[in-house]
């Protein structure tokens, strides 16, 4: 292992517009520095004269605000693409947000140029797992995807508001910060908006996405099985109409799809990228809640 003292301004944050640092981690880390001193070194590599830092941006944050002017740091030699892949690694323990994780993988992609096999190899994570990841990436608007607030959400409320129209998406996480919503219930408001019936209902649920919320609570369907329970019940009836669709396509298809001009198999083609990507999804969150795998 490679020791140094560097001087915090030597440090090229740059990488650190693929985390977030929620406040609270700050100043915590704030007081154990001021109480019991750097423990750990933070990541950098060497990239020509930069000192790009890859691991340690929470203890750097804290570090600048009490002044401290070096932090000792661990220096690795690595790719462009590892440094990326390194932010992963280092912290698989405490695990990155989910809004991490697409970001790093759409840039692995994007930017590095890399296919998704490799990223997976990369990460150590099965192409699906980068599958989704990228999938949801590219669904999020722009405007979002670099929102710090949004590491607050669930993992189920991000792929809910990822499922609405780019302006949209921004308009209900918008209505979502100023009615102070829950982030495991942003994915609510999405659906309320998503499934309201027109255009003034939509609205209406923008305007008041607090009341919107507290409307449906508690209004779910009894359980018809009771070993199941309503959210058990829930899922199920969820897999049994994939499965009714599943079998009414599989009919349909082996009639044939009849003549197809090159738009509409354009068509055809992204509602089935789009429909593989979310079923498989949905699949390997419920086998993963069933503890089949981990996910």
């Amino acid at each position: 292992m490679e020791l140094h003292q560097l001087d915090l301004d030597a440090l090229d944050l740059s990488l650190g517009r693929l985390r977030r640092l929620p406040e609270g981690q700050v100043v915590r880390m704030e007081a154990s520095l001021k109480s019991k001193g750097q423990l750990s070194p933070v990541v950098v590599a060497r990239d020509g004269d930069r000192w790009v830092l890859i691991d340690g941006f929470v203890r750097t944050l804290a570090a600048r605000r009490l002044n401290i002017e070096a932090l000792a740091v661990e220096v690795v030699r690595v790719t462009a693409a590892q440094m990326k892949a390194q932010m992963y690694l280092r912290n698989r323990k405490r695990g990155l947000h989910l809004i991490e994780e697409c970001r790093l993988v759409r840039e692995l992609v994007e930017v590095d140029g890399l296919t998704q096999v490799e990223v997976g190899d990369l990460l150590e994570r099965h192409k699906s797992w980068v599958c989704r990841r990228l999938a949801l990436a590219r669904r999020l608007s722009p405007a979002l995807l670099g929102e710090v607030d949004l590491g607050r959400l669930t993992a189920g409320s991000l792929s809910r508001l990822a499922q609405l129209p780019t302006r949209n998406q921004e308009e209900v996480w918008a209505a979502a910060q100023r009615g102070e919503i829950d982030g495991s219930r942003v994915g609510l408001l999405a659906r309320l908006w998503q499934t309201a019936p027109d255009p003034d209902a939509r609205a209406w649920v923008l305007a008041h996405p607090k009341e919107a919320i507290e409307r449906v609570r508690g209004k779910t369907e009894e359980s018809s099985d009771p070993r199941l329970g309503p959210n058990g019940e829930v899922v199920y009836r969820g897999l049994v109409t994939l499965r009714r669709v599943s079998l009414h396509l599989i009919r349909r298809v082996q009639q044939g799809l009849g003549a197809l001009d090159p738009e509409g198999r354009t068509v055809l083609e992204g509602a089935h990228q789009l429909a593989v990507t979310d079923s498989t999804e949905a699949l390997d969150r419920v086998e993963t809640a069933l503890g089949g795998r981990d996910g």
